[in-house]
């Protein structure tokens, strides 16, 4: 992971002039125009991360403001950060970014004042912290087996799975899924309960029965009833989610079930 400071061009940027004595610690920037520095700061990063004195504040700035709506307009995750951010949890979240973007290119901008070593170095301690931040372990493979008779739904599902890293095959009966199981030995299923044959319930029990392979269940339902939770539970399911199983969700389950299978599991 790479950390950089703020991209300029002929001693400004778009967040104010820049002190003559800290220009050779910075990055050149080739472009002209009332905006050469904001776009040159989305060029060189994927990731960008603004230093302020107060985050609940930071639109007040027109040129903070530009910056952010740049970086949404063109896909660039960014984060705004003062002096009672967590830099520690911070430099672990980006280094899990690491793990999808390879080379991830972190800059770190922000008003003068927040960005260089003249004023409060919040910027540089930014910089420094989130550099020195250890690499994120590599993340467990997992093997998922995703059961829903939409079709549409099981294959949104794998292919979240599979670009977080992880092996995916969708089924869209109960019966189907048994039997892929045979074969693909998933240690991770994801399980509608409504399906035309067999239910999700079925489903778990029978792998329940037959799997020698540590297994971690999820129930995807759309059902919100303390009762389905309770009869997922009770079939072998570990974790009763509603549906939409979106990315953040199906991260959480992955998460949980890391905790909960030996690390055997997924050799």
């Amino acid at each position: 992971m790479r950390v950089e400071g703020f991209c300029t061009f002929e001693r400004r940027d778009e967040l104010g002039a820049v002190p003559p004595e800290i220009v050779a610690d910075l990055i050149a920037c080739e472009q002209r125009g009332a905006r050469s520095a904001l776009r040159a700061t989305l060029e060189h990063a994927n990731v960008v991360v603004i230093a302020v004195p107060d985050a609940a504040q930071a639109n007040a700035n027109t040129g903070i403001e530009a910056l952010r709506r740049a970086a949404r307009a063109r896909g660039v995750p960014h984060f705004v950060v003062d002096s009672a951010t967590d830099l520690d949890e911070l430099g672990l979240h980006l280094r899990g970014l690491e793990q999808l973007t390879d080379p991830l290119r972190v800059m770190v901008t922000g008003p003068r004042f927040t960005r260089w070593r003249d004023g409060e170095r919040l910027g540089w301690r930014v910089v420094a912290q989130v550099s020195l931040t250890t690499p994120a372990a590599a993340p467990r493979k997992h093997r998922v087996l995703v059961i829903d008779d939409h079709v549409d739904t099981a294959e949104t599902e794998c292919k979240l799975l599979r670009a977080l890293g992880h092996e995916a095959i969708a089924a869209t009966t109960g019966r189907q899924g048994i039997e892929l199981a045979a074969t693909f030995d998933p240690d991770i299923g994801l399980f509608a309960i409504g399906l035309p044959d067999l239910s999700g319930y079925e489903v778990a029990r029978a792998l329940r029965r037959t799997q020698a392979r540590p297994l971690y269940l999820a129930a995807i339902t759309g059902g919100d009833q303390a009762r389905d939770a309770n009869s997922a539970f009770a079939a072998g399911f570990d974790r009763h989610v509603i549906k939409p199983a979106t990315a953040e969700i199906l991260r959480g389950i992955l998460d949980e079930a890391a905790t909960r299978l030996p690390l055997a599991a997924t050799s």
